[in-house]
């Protein structure tokens, strides 16, 4: 039993997780001043009371 397996042995490049994350964030950044402003135009165009 002298091989024994690392307990946390990560399965994943960093540097992958990291692209990703960064990607996943610049999509999120982007939507939420695209649906803000939209938002806006909405708001402006219908009167809600």
């Amino acid at each position: 039993m002298s091989d024994q397996k690392p307990l946390f042995k990560a399965p994943y490049d960093i540097k992958d997780v990291s692209a990703l994350f960064a990607i996943v964030a610049f999509v999120l950044i982007i939507a939420a001043i695209f649906g803000n402003n939209l938002f806006g135009v909405f708001q402006e165009n219908i009167n809600f009371g």
